[in-house]
């Protein structure tokens, strides 16, 4: 699946890219503050580089500290590549799950299920939006870097589909989703979220979320729910009111 490039757009950040470019002063911080600041560093570095391109020093510079400190908490650049993949995949897989056991709830209890699908969205753009470095890393890097990683990220997406596919399921079943080839309704959704992600949330210093998603769902509503539902009058009411 192709997904849109970030690294060409630095020249458009000149602002944001020259005070993150800095080295930072050096000081003192548990062993644990300073192994999060490293990754946090890592994938700033990565994000504007790119895995290949970036190496250690640049990441030891920005971070202010000695390649012994580095080494204290990492044995290498694609050991803490593999770290920020590993995170992105457990806190986002996470997420995934949590959107839909509530939107399961909200079916199963004769809610509103559209206002859930919606704010199901907004948790996934405000993650994304939240990390912005980790995404582009993500998305433009992991996928051809080496096939540890591409197989990881390969994992998430298969997590993915299989959790939008159940949604569709459950709202094909109970009449909110018209008859359709599910996985390819699913890769199709899955695919234009992620270019959307990339292009309006990511590229973005701040995306104005709440319009993202209300536009991302009134295609979804077009495109997937029955025609007959289509002209209820009450469509979008209960929705904005979320």
């Amino acid at each position: 699946m192709s997904v849109p490039r970030t690294r060409a757009r630095i020249a458009e950040k000149p602002v944001r890219n020259a005070v993150s470019a800095r080295p930072r002063a050096r000081r003192r911080l548990p062993p644990e503050e300073r192994r999060e600041e490293v990754l946090t560093v890592a994938s700033q570095v990565f994000a504007e580089k790119g895995y290949r391109a970036a190496n250690i020093t640049d990441i030891v510079e920005r971070a202010g500290i000695g390649r012994g400190t580095f080494y204290l908490y990492f044995d290498s650049k694609q050991d803490v590549f593999l770290e920020l993949i590993e995170r992105y995949f457990s806190e986002f897989a996470q997420l995934l799950a949590d959107n839909q056991k509530r939107l399961t709830r909200a079916i199963e209890n004769q809610e509103f299920a559209l206002g859930v699908w919606r704010d199901n969205m907004i948790r996934i753009l405000r993650y994304h939006s939240d990390h912005p470095d980790i995404t582009s890393v993500i998305y433009t890097d992991a996928l051809g870097s080496d096939e540890h990683f591409s197989s990881r990220v390969e994992e998430l997406s298969h997590f993915a589909r299989a959790q939008l596919r159940k949604d569709f399921e459950l709202l094909q079943k109970n009449g909110l989703m018209r008859q359709c080839n599910l996985d390819i309704v699913t890769n199709i959704i899955l695919g234009s979220s992620i270019y959307v992600i990339m292009e309006n949330v990511v590229n973005h210093k701040k995306p104005d979320l709440d319009t993202i998603a209300d536009e991302m769902i009134e295609y979804h509503i077009r495109a997937l729910m029955p025609v007959e539902l289509l002209g209820e009058a009450q469509l979008w009411a209960p929705l904005k009111e979320t």
